[in-house]
């Protein structure tokens, strides 16, 4: 379920970034939208969590971070 509050609250950069990745891809993707909804609040903070917890982590490649989250995203049928 996609939230239509992800569709607005970026910056002027932002807008222009989403609408490159519009072009290219068709559609924003929803982690760059999440990342991206009021960044200074909630965006940028989450985000460093987010690599630090999952990029430090000494047992797993970035290699099978990405495929552990594309199956994960399959299953739950992300188009992710």
């Amino acid at each position: 379920m996609r939230l239509q509050v992800l569709e607005h609250g970026h910056t002027t950069v932002q807008r222009i970034q989403l609408r490159i990745m519009r072009s290219f891809c068709g559609r924003a993707l929803e982690p760059v939208l999440m990342m991206s909804y009021r960044r200074n609040f909630f965006g940028k903070h989450f985000a460093r969590c987010l690599q630090e917890g999952l990029r430090n982590a000494r047992e797993w490649s970035i290699g099978e971070l990405e495929t552990f989250a594309a199956f994960v995203s399959n299953l739950n049928r992300c188009r992710y």
